[in-house]
């Protein structure tokens, strides 16, 4: 009767053991990196999106953030928007083209367009990711405008 008693106790523990554990449910480590923007009747969408940092200086400790988004359209699979924050310290703030806090190029047909005025903004970053929006206006008048984007930190 005792042995019954503890077997029973036994199974109930490893029952609500197992109950506890997660099955078949992987944890999601990865992202699904975004950036898009509207020029003019254009909707650019990148198919691939790449972060990266570099230090701009050798004493200072000033970083630099550059996000490259590759369009994903394959009429025009070289054109692609590219996004830099000349200081950036890992947190969010909105950052001024005309300021020189950021800087931005639309590139189409082989052809470079460097925003003279526009906003780089990030308005979210945790451990693994960063999130914001842009806008800008190309020395030649291109509007990019309603941007998005959607990265793992570099």
């Amino acid at each position: 009767m005792k042995r019954m008693r503890v077997l029973s106790l036994l199974i109930v523990c490893f029952v609500v053991i197992l109950s506890g554990c997660i099955k078949n449910q992987p944890y999601v480590t990865t992202l699904n990196p975004s950036l898009t923007a509207n020029i003019g009747t254009y909707d650019f969408t990148a198919v691939t999106v790449v972060p990266s940092t570099v230090d701009t200086q050798i004493h200072d400790t000033i970083t630099g953030l550059t996000i490259t988004g590759f369009s994903a359209d394959q009429t025009a699979k070289n054109d692609k928007i590219i996004l830099r924050i000349n200081s950036y310290k890992g947190k969010t703030g909105t950052f001024s083209i005309v300021q020189s806090q950021a800087s931005a190029q639309y590139l189409h047909s082989g052809i470079i367009s460097t925003a003279l005025g526009g906003i780089v903004s990030i308005t979210h970053v945790n451990s693994n990711s960063l999130t914001g929006y842009f806008s800008f206006t190309t020395q030649d008048g291109i509007a990019v405008q309603n941007g998005t984007f959607n990265v793992g930190l570099p």
